[in-house]
């Protein structure tokens, strides 16, 4: 699939502009030529940018995977780049060239992002010179080396901003192609659009070129302004076109050559962008997957086919070597004779030329001398023929030592044939089990899950009780405090507790009054999720008070610790509560959403959950145990989605502090 066009870019850079531009870079992920940049913007919060060298630049919202271990490049980006604000992103000349301005005006880093040919990306430090890039050239123009100053290539064709009649015109009557190829390899603006500006200028593109009147002529510059126009005022119409239910292309607006075609309408470019490509993505991830899986048959199946050869000729010579010990033991009188003759010969020093005139002169007369066929002194061997049969024999040794050494050939020959014949039953299964499935381990890489939007309430601890009332825990000093402040209501239930390091839990109201049901499901959220938990107690004791109970504001000359809160008239206390929650996960609006609370709380919205407990494993290991007992549990058709839930995710539901597995899970 080719990439992202210049056109498809400019839009795209249009678009990101208020997402990018003042957002700072958290971090930086590699997966081969795809970089993914975690953003922070002030007015979008958390933005992924996806770059993929040679294709394509866009938002994205799916999650992928992160990789073990960064590269040295990732990790050089990482050290010159993160925590960094992006001061700019720009298009350059209309080429398929980014570039990304990172740091101090006075002190910048630029990121350029190259999309022709394999693509590159160049980090270059703030005297303009390449610091590091992804990959190191040396070309005809210009050379991408350590420590020498950026050169840009050289323009593709002119920017189409630039375009005019006359300009146009002396193109047009100089060239010896169609038209098509006359403006896309003049403008550099790729087959596509240049189908297009024929399309709407309604010019046969396949015609030549210098026959192109005048006012057709005028009617392409004409196209061309206007599209540059509507790019550069952003007035787009993104989307997806379809052909027989496959998608070919993602277009920043739509395309008379494709009106046809069915269009799916997308709210941005980048959206549109982050939808085709991460298809595509997934595509062509799993054809490598099963490329890789069929060259595992067919190496199995090659292997299959070297050992019935093994085989076959181990069988080949088992039968040589049997007949030629049996051949020399029919002819045993006729074999001794000949070797005798032949060591006495050599023992009364005639010459190895001798010896051999003279067996050949008797070869009429001697039946032994009739099977000599010749001497080979090298290597200390007789040839001889017996039924047609060459058999080349030791000379030092005697005829019956001669007959079992081809015996004994004969049975390492079959032993090895036997052997081959057992390796051929485990290579069967092999390619048997090969062929049946792609390992799970394999596949799961190239699945894609869209990042859910989180809920408002997702910012605090949470759970919904067994009676469907919402309980919200501050995580902190600072959300403690913006739980009472703001999320408060008058007829809520607010629980904390007299010890330090214990949430502000907050009882939403509901139609119904709270029962001690949903008291106590509460009250074990809020022992959980204290200091108690890291300390390690078993049982803890919380309070409850109305909302015009508490306040943040002492009485006139006492003082109130920060995030602290006055208590006023009676507490009510709930003792003796358990530490103990439940993790799980369960559906919503099509997400896999993770949930940590009270086991009867959760038990009442989910099968699929673990007890967790106070303990010694560490958190994040604790998230990783979890994780994998959760996916065990997962019904078939969500496994994809628990498998695209992050460690992260679960880490943070969990409670301060390490926990266990509990033995009831």
């Amino acid at each position: 699939m080719s990439g992202m066009s210049n056109f498809d870019i400019a839009a795209i850079v249009y678009e990101l502009k208020p997402f990018v531009e003042g957002a700072w870079i958290r971090n930086i992920y590699q997966f081969n030529e795809i970089f993914l940049f975690k953003l922070r913007s002030p007015r979008y919060g958390n933005v992924s940018l996806l770059v993929e060298l040679g294709r394509r630049i866009h938002l994205t919202w799916y999650q992928r995977p992160k990789p073990r271990l960064p590269s040295n490049f990732c990790m050089t980006l990482r050290k010159y780049l993160r925590n960094r604000r992006i001061l700019g992103i720009h298009q350059y000349d209309f080429d398929r060239l980014v570039i990304i301005d990172v740091g101090l005006p006075e002190n910048k880093y630029s990121l350029i992002i190259e999309f022709f040919g394999d693509g590159n990306i160049i980090l270059l430090d703030p005297e303009g010179k390449i610091f590091i890039a992804r990959h190191y050239l040396k070309m005809k123009d210009r050379d991408i080396v350590p420590r020498k100053e950026f050169q840009f290539p050289p323009m593709r064709g002119v920017d189409p901003h630039n375009v005019d009649y006359e300009w146009l015109k002396s193109v047009f009557s100089t060239s010896e192609t169609d038209v098509v190829r006359t403006i896309a390899r003049n403008l550099n603006i790729g087959g596509e659009y240049a189908e297009e500006l024929c399309f709407r200028a309604e010019v046969d593109k396949n015609a030549p070129a210098s026959s192109v009147s005048s006012q057709e002529l005028e009617k392409i510059v004409c196209v061309i302004k206007s599209l540059m126009e509507s790019l550069e005022r952003g007035e787009f119409a993104p989307g997806i076109v379809f052909k027989n239910s496959e998608m070919i292309s993602a277009v920043p607006f739509q395309l008379k050559v494709f009106e046809k075609m069915q269009f799916r309408k997308f709210d941005s470019f980048n959206q549109a962008a982050d939808e085709f490509y991460s298809a595509s993505e997934v595509f062509e991830a799993e054809k490598k997957v099963s490329e890789t899986h069929e060259t595992e048959v067919d190496r199995y199946k090659r292997m299959l086919e070297e050992q019935k050869a093994k085989i076959a000729k181990m069988e080949f010579s088992e039968k040589k070597y049997r007949k030629q010990g049996d051949l020399i033991y029919a002819n045993l009188h006729l074999v001794t004779e000949l070797l005798e003759t032949i060591v006495s010969a050599r023992q009364k020093n005639h010459p190895w030329s001798e010896i051999e005139e003279k067996i050949r002169a008797a070869s009429d007369r001697i039946p032994s001398a009739k099977i000599f066929r010749e001497l080979k002194p090298k290597s200390a061997k007789l040839v001889i023929t017996i039924d047609g049969e060459n058999i080349e024999l030791d000379y030092r040794k005697s005829a019956v030592e001669n007959a079992n050494t081809f015996y004994e050939q004969a049975k390492k020959a079959a032993l090895k044939a036997e052997g081959a014949k057992k390796a051929i039953e485990k290579t069967l299964k092999l390619i048997e089990a090969a062929a049946k499935e792609v390992p799970p381990e394999e596949i799961a890489p190239t699945k894609l899950v869209k990042r859910r939007k989180k809920k408002w309430y997702e910012a605090f601890r949470w759970f919904t009780s067994s009676e469907g009332v919402l309980v919200l825990g501050g995580k902190d000093v600072k959300t403690n405090t913006i739980l009472y402040n703001k999320y408060m209501d008058p007829n809520d239930i607010f629980m904390h507790a007299d010890y330090r390091g214990a949430p502000v839990v907050i009882i939403k109201k509901s139609e119904k009054p709270v029962s001690d049901i949903t008291l106590r499901e509460a009250a074990q959220f809020a022992v959980s999720f204290s200091s108690a938990w890291k300390s390690g107690w078993g049982q803890a004791d919380v309070y409850w008070v109305n909302p015009d109970q508490v306040s943040q504001t002492p009485p006139s000359g006492e003082y109130l610790e920060r995030g602290s809160f006055m208590i006023r008239g009676q507490r009510n206390y709930i003792k003796g509560n358990t530490l103990k929650l439940a993790v799980g996960f369960i559906e919503s609006n099509g997400d896999i959403l993770p949930i940590c609370g009270p086991p009867r709380a959760i038990e009442n919205q989910t099968k699929n959950f673990i007890i967790i407990k106070p303990g010694a494993t560490p958190k994040g290991k604790l998230a990783k145990q979890i994780k994998y007992l959760l996916l065990k549990k997962a019904p078939p058709e969500t496994k994809e989605k628990v498998n695209a839930l992050s460690v992260s995710e679960i880490e943070n539901i969990l409670p301060p502090g390490g926990g266990d597995i509990s033995q009831n899970s």
